[in-house]
């Protein structure tokens, strides 16, 4: 074997071997590979937007939701307002049940006028969430009964919804120009703001 030959074996044997075509490396930097992964994540990008949008209520179901929580916590107050034991805190809940009573009534005129809204009539989750919250707060006051500390917790609670609702009325008003609506709210909230108060700061020593 000459030189020559020699140094060309030698030549040989350093060439890397070959690839073969068509492994997994080949398919991943695949331009269709690229486009389809580009797809999924546009894709995700569309069904996550699409649900954010999709769970923003309509004025229409903030109206109906507020309704269906002042008739739960009517049905609560009427429940348990004959075994308060405070004559004040008593007044302060039928004042509050007034309040309540008024606004839900404004709200299902508006409604059957805006949106034809007929009570007892709407979706079932709607009902079925609005009755959970109803029946939470009953539970909550009827452990407060049986411990003999309703007037404390009966206060606490009533401050609270008042909160909430307070809060519910607020959102509306903002996301509304209807002067209509805006009136049962605002009449609805200026009591509640006064009455707010009155259940926060209540005590049984007085």
């Amino acid at each position: 074997m000459d030189s020559q030959d020699y140094l060309d074996q030698i030549s040989r044997a350093a060439r890397p071997p070959k690839q073969k075509k068509g492994g997994i490396s080949d398919i991943l930097s695949s331009k269709w590979t690229k486009l389809g992964a580009a797809a999924l994540v546009l894709l995700i990008f569309i069904v996550i937007l699409g649900s954010i949008l999709g769970g923003k209520e309509t004025l229409e179901e903030k109206c109906t939701n507020l309704k269906l929580r002042l008739d739960g916590t009517v049905e609560a107050i009427s429940e348990y307002q004959g075994n308060i034991k405070s004559s004040t805190l008593r007044s302060l809940s039928a004042s509050l049940k007034g309040v309540f009573t008024n606004t839900s009534s404004g709200l299902n005129t508006y409604m059957a006028q805006q949106y034809g809204y007929e009570a007892g009539r709407e979706k079932d989750a709607v009902k079925e969430a609005a009755a959970l919250t109803r029946d939470e707060l009953m539970n909550e006051l009827f452990e407060a009964k049986i411990n003999g500390l309703l007037d404390r917790v009966f206060a606490h609670k009533m401050a609270l919804e008042i909160y909430s609702v307070m809060s519910d009325e607020a959102g509306i008003a903002n996301s509304s120009s209807d002067e209509a609506l805006k009136s049962v709210l605002s009449s609805s909230y200026d009591s509640l703001n006064n009455l707010y108060p009155q259940f926060n700061d209540f005590s049984e020593t007085k």
